[in-house]
């Protein structure tokens, strides 16, 4: 079993392979060196876009089973607790009025105690996606664990349990390349056996991914079996 966001992974990754496919160099055609350049730097791109999108899918994805399976909101990630009221304290911070930062403290206080309240549980007005997911930027490895220990995943050590340790830091390499494409770098190549090892970098890293998030839901559910 899998996650929807990681079936919805698949889809994207034959996306890549769609447009990397059009490069005439896969069919022996060397005669069009640009064409299979700007196809595969393309591929780089997209796969990297598609990497990001994933992990915004499958962060959404456990916040809905927190709440679904009514997770107490003690054993959610102090993280995630305190991002929501953070996002109040930026706007509330530089205000100097009092008369204008008290009703606005008042509201943060109204809208984020039942997060800090033992014995509440996860509801959906409480936590909110879209706050959550402004915290993914560039996917490489260090962003990747950031992102993911909002929801109490620790990558990098499941990922060492695991024997599965160096997953983590192929990623950087594509991301480093999809930078430098989309910041101009013309000299910046790509040709179709990077797209293909990227390919096999990132399928296997969200295996692992999609794993430790499911470990991760089951235990602050507190639920039987995992929940994909």
């Amino acid at each position: 079993m899998s996650s929807s966001a990681f079936g919805d992974l698949r889809a994207r990754l034959d996306e890549v392979r769609t447009l990397s496919a059009l490069d005439p160099a896969r069919s022996g055609d060397v005669s069009q060196p640009s064409v299979s350049n700007a196809v595969n730097r393309a591929a780089i791109v997209l796969l990297t876009a598609h990497v990001e999108g994933y992990l915004e899918d499958l962060v959404t994805e456990a916040l809905d089973r927190f709440v679904e399976n009514a997770a107490p909101v003690e054993r959610l990630p102090l993280l995630l607790r305190a991002l929501h009221a953070e996002h109040h304290l930026k706007q509330i911070a530089p205000i100097s009025d009092r008369n204008v930062r008290a009703p606005r403290i008042e509201r943060m206080f109204a809208a984020e105690a039942p997060m800090w309240m033992t014995g509440a549980v996860a509801q959906a007005r409480m936590i909110q996606a879209r706050l959550v997911c402004a915290e993914m930027t560039n996917p490489g490895s260090r962003e990747i664990g950031t992102f993911l220990e909002l929801i109490g995943v620790r990558i990098g050590d499941y990922l060492v349990r695991i024997g599965a340790n160096a997953s983590l830091s192929q990623i950087d390499g594509l991301v480093h390349r999809r930078n430098q494409i989309a910041h101009g770098e013309a000299n910046v190549t790509g040709a179709f056996g990077d797209v293909d090892t990227y390919l096999g970098i990132v399928s296997a890293l969200a295996h692992h991914i999609d794993s430790a998030v499911a470990e991760i839901v089951q235990s602050i559910c507190g639920l039987g079996a995992a929940p994909w």
